[in-house]
């Protein structure tokens, strides 16, 4: 019985080479400067012969400019490999000039493999391989191994040498963008150019703004600069701005350069701050105004802060408490009433606002002139002690004393002088500014309940906390907000206020300002919410 019968039972199958006379001209170089050497011409011309002369059918060339060996995904080479796929011809070869001009990484090998069972085999014109046998294909192999390995050698060499300068804080690569470099007094700098300036508005945009992304390419195409989505968030993430630098040379670390800063290392922190809250979705939407004391206030029950949310389906905010069994739950626009009202209770009248200005000044001074006095008591310790420093210099330069004793008294000199520097740091005064000082304040305590009111999330809360740090309290019971701790200059301002409205004022009658109170009723008790 003939082994025909036995057929459908056989394994494996044979493998047929269909080799045809079509081929495609694969050329590339890994630098512009191989472009100025001519050798993309090189690889053309020994091509063109060897595909000639073994009467070869050229389909299609590809490559003929700079593409690096690093990646597999060169946009000429992913073109060819597309290209060899979709044709309707038969290509069962790429002509290269040499192996390395096809690849010099270590995927070359896989490449060439993957190629190899699609029918296509990779021909050298200098090196001649054939690759229809084991020991050629052995052969292929290892002359893509000795490209990677003499690759891998000039990549040592190179960085070793990029590392070296960078350890003396010079960028010796090419600069991102914003940047140029210049020769000054024949050095090489490298300096903020036009378009750093822009860049710049990106980080202040980013940090002062909280502009997505998307609102920043918009304003950078108004200003005829177009980036897309990917490159802005890598400018915004590249510490070179703020005076770094990061390269792989450095294996992890981070140090210094001596490049002009664009930035500051504070403002590049907060806006990566800002793009790392983003990724972590931990902003998800905008803020209502109307919930802005949440947190802020605490239930007056359990002391535990209320929290804010917007009834669904009914557009309604609310505030809540989440202590169990405390059932602390009030509509806000009720409580936000309530809130106004307590702020209204500590606004000033307009009318004596330079009354009410010229007494917090003098207040203000007679408060801070013992700190005054101290501020030069300070002073002359201060003179006293580096006299004495001085002094001790002096003795152990002329050998008066040993060096033990000079260290010990050094050391002790030394110390005093820093504990009163910091003494005199915490207790300065500048009264040059007093006037400028008190006005920003009266700003804010004149219709304190309307800036409120008309004011965004974001303002209220920076208004709640500047006078009331401590929060407030809910009562439900009462339905009355309470406040704690308030700002003492608030306290005074609306004291002043108050106490001048209740005087009744005559053509005769003038009010002058004193350093001890000024028309501050005896008997008036004030009473805090």
């Amino acid at each position: 019985m003939g082994n025909s019968l036995f057929k459908v039972f056989a394994k494996g199958s044979k493998n047929i080479r269909l080799e045809s006379n079509e081929c495609v001209i694969y050329t590339r170089v890994s630098g512009v400067k191989q472009m100025d050497g001519m050798s993309l011409e090189t690889q053309l011309n020994g091509t063109n012969a060897y595909a000639k002369k073994h009467k070869l059918l050229i389909r299609e060339h590809f490559g003929g400019t700079y593409e690096s060996a690093a990646s597999d995904e060169r946009k000429e080479f992913q073109r060819m490999i597309k290209y060899i796929k979709s044709t309707r011809h038969k290509v069962s070869k790429i002509l290269v000039y040499s192996l390395e001009r096809f690849s010099r990484n270590e995927n070359s090998i896989w490449l060439s493999g993957q190629l190899r069972k699609l029918g296509i085999e990779i021909v050298s014109v200098t090196q001649p391989i054939d690759t229809t046998n084991p020991a050629g294909i052995m052969q292929q192999k290892m002359l893509f191994i000795f490209g990677e390995f003499d690759n891998q050698l000039r990549r040592q060499k190179s960085m070793a040498g990029v590392r070296e300068h960078l350890l003396h804080g010079e960028w010796c690569t090419k600069p991102p963008v914003g940047y140029d470099i210049v020769k000054v007094n024949g050095e090489r700098k490298i300096v903020v150019n036009e378009t750093g300036k822009l860049i710049k508005k990106m980080f202040l945009w980013k940090a002062k703004e909280r502009l997505s992304n998307v609102e920043i390419q918009k304003r950078l195409e108004a200003h005829k600069l177009k980036y897309n989505l990917r490159r802005i968030a890598e400018i915004l993430s590249n510490p070179f701005y703020c005076g770094k630098m990061a390269h792989k040379a450095l294996e992890g670390d981070i140090l210094d350069g001596k490049h002009e800063k664009l930035i500051t290392e504070e403002l590049f922190l907060e806006v990566n701050n800002i793009l790392a809250e983003k990724k972590l979705g931990l902003q998800t939407k905008k803020e209502r105004p109307e919930i802005s004391l949440k947190r802020f206030m605490r239930c007056n029950a359990c002391s535990q802060p209320m929290r804010g949310y917007i009834a669904k389906g009914y557009d309604m905010p609310y505030y809540k408490c989440n202590t169990p069994g405390c059932k602390c739950n009030r509509n806000a626009n009720d409580v936000n009433r309530q809130f106004e009202g307590l702020l209204l209770m500590h606004s000033i009248d307009k009318a004596y606002l330079p009354l009410i200005k010229e007494q917090l000044k003098l207040t203000f001074q007679e408060h801070n002139a013992g700190l005054e006095e101290k501020q030069e008591t300070v002073k002359r310790q201060l003179t006293d002690i580096n006299k004495k420093l001085e002094r001790l210099e002096e003795r152990f330069i002329l050998e008066e004393i040993n060096s033990e004793l000079y260290y010990k008294y050094k050391g002790r000199f030394e110390k005093e002088i820093d504990e009163i520097a910091k003494e005199m740091k915490q207790n300065a005064i500048d009264m040059s500014k007093l006037d400028d000082y008190i006005s920003f304040g009266l700003d804010f305590c004149y219709n304190l309940n309307e800036m409120w009111a008309f004011g965004d999330y974001n303002q209220r809360q920076e208004l709640q906390n500047a006078f009331f740090a401590q929060g407030i309290t809910y009562d439900r019971q009462k339905d009355e907000c309470r406040s704690g701790e308030i700002n003492e200059f608030l306290v005074q301002a609306s004291d002043l206020s108050k106490d001048l409205s209740n005087i009744v004022l005559d053509k005769n009658y003038k009010i002058a300002p004193t350093s001890v109170g000024a028309v501050r009723a005896k008997s008036r008790t004030r009473q805090i919410f």
